[in-house]
């Protein structure tokens, strides 16, 4: 960004023509010094400078003619008559073009001096605009002493960010109004339809939504006789199949097969009765839901919800918690992409980085026969194992069912629910409703049901009922997702040449990042991280480590622990992404100055970012440079920041043409935070994350040698557990005594 220098800052200074002491621009006669022939003191320009001309070559004719009555002859003074005539009209012409413009060959105004900011002074201006975006008089000339500027260049550059600022946030809002005018237009015209076939103008016709509303509400009193009807059958099938090949009992490495017709059967009817449930749950006006304050998510109300689904009570509920969550958001994929990434297990594996370690297919009960007919009718076993960044938080293993199926007006519901009731993890009818919208784009409504049987560590008591594995994780990991699928992320400062091919392989280095951080935090998979000691507290610190499969005889070990932060998870968020603090906590900046080169966002406004630090060591010829990657992410269902240091030479390599081949080849160690919001029970209708107290989870992982016997060096130990202690006391001591200037938010910007 440019700025103007001290003489020029000003623009209305830029507008103003007075002050002009060049006579050239003044309009002046040239060459002629007699005041007598100066004509009048400003010449206009069209038929009254002519009549001026005239007037003067008449009054100066005459005078020159008295004077040439004492010493010149008439011919002489004839001759300097004209003489002097010529001068006059000449004269006063060169003034009119002057007066124009300066003429072709006249002299050209001056150009506004421009001066480009040094690395150093837009480091401070930035940092200070990222926690104060409308610094008052005092802190901009603070401002200006820093920076060497004039204290009108400070205050023209803050002006001039907060629009651009405010430009980005715009388009981005545009077209996110756009996608939701589309759809209460959409809506709007199905309610229309629906109260014209409801209201039957002649007596004789039957409308066909009265016949829809009359079933649903059949439907809705024999729900409880068709529950306990399924619940038999399936009792009487899991009696009566003692396989591990056969329908109920299911191995985990058992490989896709096809079952027989009486299994499909059965299973149909089985998806149809989640699908109907599921359904009612969707229903934007299902009185089955309780908003969160500021949460963005809805939790069920589990009373109504027993008066509606009797059938669902069963003895095996005894004993288990029950979390049920219900969200929503506008994804900017088509709804067949979409589909295609929900009903592949591998894709879906990949599709939500940080809430599963991996997705398997263990049965295939119906698949389509080409891709023509898309997913409909498509019936499959899954395993996921969902994890939550936080070694106490247990991982949770689920087998369940999944089916697609095809809705009016295009949409899709993709049902999960589980067949065995003795697991831990027991999916009830839940799943996600898909609306196709214009531009590529669709809406999504998570429903996430579930029965665990576990508890829940006494730090993450007074968190919300489905918050660490809610349906809010789930629609914002897929936003978040479905965003950089369609590359609307924008470069809002690029400092190096980054191509679109390399921002793409940064997005795929960062994804790396978030998922290596979020295995090592749980301790996924078993079989490849090993626990050495620690629950995960801040009195004991958690260590795991996993063995290299070279032959280095090395072991990449990981040290975690959850404490309790009284601040608002707003706040520590904003203070932890604050480029001017990180030198006081972060032991890679160790001192040095930390610059923002590259920020790839998933879109304008979003706090969704994946940006590359540059931090400085030194001066002159012993400065030394080194590269960060952090992926960060807020929301108020949770937030993480997860980063890791690289080599310059390894990230020119990642972001020149053909960079997206060697990901694969660069093993990262990452650090980071994960944030979980706990609210303040004196204001409990505050936004969340805007008041209460925060749950915090630190971790890095570091390589080390092994013992020559089997696990780690209990001084390697020791040693990792001290700098967990040390990062977690630095970062508690910086978060809770920062001047409120960094965290301080504005509500808009001009």
């Amino acid at each position: 960004m440019r700025i103007s220098g001290p003489s020029g800052g000003n623009p209305s200074l830029m507008r103003s023509t007075s002050g002009i002491t060049d006579p050239s621009l003044m309009g002046s006669i040239g060459g002629i010094s007699d005041p007598s022939l100066m004509g009048p003191p400003s010449t206009s320009v069209g038929f009254s400078s002519k009549k001026n001309d005239e007037k003067n070559l008449s009054n100066h004719s005459q005078e020159l003619h008295a004077k040439n009555g004492h010493g010149e002859s008439h011919g002489a003074g004839a001759s300097r008559i004209n003489e002097v005539d010529s001068s006059i009209l000449i004269g006063n012409k060169k003034a009119r073009e002057e007066s124009l413009g300066g003429g072709r060959d006249g002299p050209q105004p001056k150009k506004r001096s421009l001066h480009r900011l040094t690395s150093q002074q837009l480091e401070i201006l930035e940092g200070f605009f990222s926690v104060c975006a409308h610094p008052d008089e005092n802190q901009r000339r603070q401002l200006a002493i820093a920076t060497g500027l004039a204290l009108h260049q400070v205050k023209f550059w803050f002006q001039n960010k907060r629009t651009q600022v405010k430009h980005l946030s715009g388009r981005e809002e545009n077209y996110r109004l756009k996608v939701e005018n589309e759809m209460l237009r959409e809506e709007n015209n199905r309610f229309k339809l629906a109260h014209s076939n409801a209201l039957c103008p002649r007596c004789t016709t039957d409308p066909g939504q009265l016949q829809i509303l009359k079933e649903l509400e059949r439907l809705k009193v024999h729900n409880q006789v068709l529950q306990q009807e399924l619940q038999i059958r399936i009792n009487n099938e899991t009696s009566m199949r003692t396989s591990p090949t056969r329908l109920f009992h299911l191995e985990s490495s058992s490989e896709n097969v096809f079952v027989v017709q009486d299994d499909v059967q059965a299973l149909t009817e089985v998806a149809n009765s989640a699908t109907h449930e599921l359904l009612i749950l969707g229903d934007s006006d299902c009185p089955l839901w309780m908003a969160v304050p500021g949460g963005s998510f809805e939790v069920l109300n589990k009373m109504a919800y027993t008066q509606t689904f009797p059938g669902q009570i069963s003895v095996g509920a005894i004993g288990f918690k029950t979390e049920a969550t219900r969200a929503n958001a506008v994804v900017m994929l088509g709804s067949k992409s979409l589909v295609e990434y929900l009903m592949d297990a591998e894709r879906y594996g990949t599709f939500f980085l940080g809430l599963m370690s991996g997705a398997t297919t263990t049965k295939v009960y119906n698949w389509p026969k080409n891709s023509e007919e898309g997913y409909e009718g498509a019936m499959q076993l899954l395993t996921v194992e969902l994890v939550f960044p936080s070694p106490l938080v247990p991982a949770r293993k689920c087998t369940f069912l999944r089916y697609c199926k095809r809705l009016e007006h295009g949409a899709i519901a993709v049902v999960d629910v589980s067949l065995d009731g003795g697991a831990k993890c027991r999916k009830m009818p839940s799943g996600i409703l898909i609306q196709p919208m214009r531009h590529n784009s669709c809406k999504v409504t998570v429903i996430e049901h579930v029965r665990v049987d576990g508890g829940t560590h006494n730090l993450f008591q007074p968190s919300l009922s489905g918050l660490l594995f809610g349906a809010r994780r789930w629609v914002m990991s897929m936003a978040r997702q479905c965003a950089r699928l369609r590359d609307v992320f924008h470069v809002t400062n690029c400092a190096l040449n980054v191509t679109a091919r390399g921002r793409k392989a940064v997005m795929k280095l960062a994804d790396n990042l978030l998922a290596d951080y979020t295995s090592s935090i749980s301790g996924l998979p078993v079989d490849a991280w090993s626990v050495q000691c620690g629950e995960g507290t801040e009195e004991d610190v958690r260590i795991v480590y996993r063995r290299n499969d070279d032959t280095s005889n090395t072991a990449v070990v990981c040290a975690s622990a959850t404490f309790l932060l009284e601040l608002p998870m707003r706040r520590v968020f904003d203070l932890l992404k604050n480029n001017l603090l990180r030198i006081k906590w972060d032991v890679l900046v160790n001192g040095g100055c930390v610059k923002e080169e590259v920020r790839v966002a998933n879109g304008v406004g979003s706090e969704d970012a994946v940006s590359i630090l540059h931090v400085k060591h030194g001066s002159g010829t012993n400065k030394e440079i080194m590269m960060i990657l952090q992926n960060s992410c807020y929301d108020a269902s949770g937030s993480f920041m997860v980063y890791s240091s690289l080599d310059k030479n390894v990230m020119e390599m990642i972001t020149s043409p053909g960079g997206e081949h060697a990901i694969n080849n660069i093993s990262l160690f990452p650090a980071g935070f994960s944030l979980v919001p706990l609210p303040d029970p004196a204001n409990l209708g505050a936004p969340m994350g805007e008041a209460g107290r925060t749950m915090m989870t630190a971790g890095f992982q570091i390589l080390m040698k092994l013992a020559r016997g089997t696990g780690l060096c209990p001084r390697s130990v020791s040693s990792a557990i001290k700098i967990m202690s040390e990062n977690i006391a630095t970062i508690k001591d910086t978060l809770l005594n920062s001047h409120p200037v960094f965290y301080k938010r504005f509500p808009s910007t001009n």
